[in-house]
């Protein structure tokens, strides 16, 4: 094989190596080691506990709490926000740092996942699916958006490692909140409910990424970004006149 040949191919297999392994980054592996506590639905009761301030972004909030919440679930989409972007930027909302999609129990044992597509917009998850038999199985009550409340730093640093296909535990508490004196944003307290309103809205006091979502697709990334390293540098090293007759 001559060298422009070569060099021609680990460029092209590098290229398409990534672009596959980013396509199916987020396809939800065949076989996952389930947490048993993903059978579990999520658990809160009812809590007397005085409103609190918190301070971020030079702004302040009132959280009150309404029900302490634990939530074991699988990562199906999300959303992080970030200052200065969106429509959370407008509304000058700092602490809500996150959206976490959820699916527990039959969801995760009994549907296939990956005849769904998953996204978050700015304060919700949707899913839809072409497989009639799937929209069927798939029980609605056993998904959940969370809105995530909080400043604490060490907690944000969790937040940013979060990957599709992640199995997550979360305490925290179920409440409403806002700036002092002006709109209060509330937060559903079952899971039977749907569309404006129904999503939960979890000021967070713990999170764990439990265990990640190790697939071919994404152990293919790496090894692809090497070889198209390597394609680009033997080319960068090749004189013009060596690549003629290509």
């Amino acid at each position: 094989m001559s060298r422009a040949r070569l060099i021609s191919t680990l460029f092209c297999g590098g290229l398409l190596g990534l672009l596959l392994s980013w396509w199916n980054w987020d396809r939800f592996a065949e076989a996952m080691v389930l947490d048993p506590a993903l059978d579990e639905a999520p658990r809160q009761f009812q809590v007397d506990e005085p409103a609190f301030m918190v301070h971020a972004n030079e702004v302040d909030y009132r959280v009150q709490p309404l029900y302490n919440y634990e939530l074991t679930g699988l990562v199906v989409s999300f959303k992080r926000f970030r200052p200065g972007f969106g429509i959370h930027e407008r509304w000058n909302d700092y602490i809500n740092i996150a959206d976490i999609c959820v699916v527990w129990g039959d969801n995760v044992r009994d549907v296939d996942l990956n005849a769904f597509d998953f996204w978050n917009l700015s304060f919700t998850c949707n899913y839809s699916t072409r497989s009639q038999a799937d929209w069927e199985r798939f029980n609605a009550d056993q998904l959940s958006n969370n809105h995530i409340l909080t400043n604490d730093g060490r907690l944000k640093d969790e937040i940013r490692k979060l990957e599709v296909g992640d199995q997550i535990h979360l305490r925290g508490w179920l409440s409403e909140y806002g700036q002092p004196d002006g709109p209060i944003r509330g937060t559903s307290t079952v899971r039977t409910d749907t569309g404006d309103g129904a999503c939960e809205t979890i000021y967070l006091s713990e999170f764990t990424i439990l265990d990640s979502m190790e697939t071919g697709w994404r152990r293919l990334w790496w090894p692809s970004l090497f070889v198209l390293i390597i394609a680009l540098a033997l080319w960068w090293l090749t004189p013009y006149h060596k690549l003629k007759g290509y």
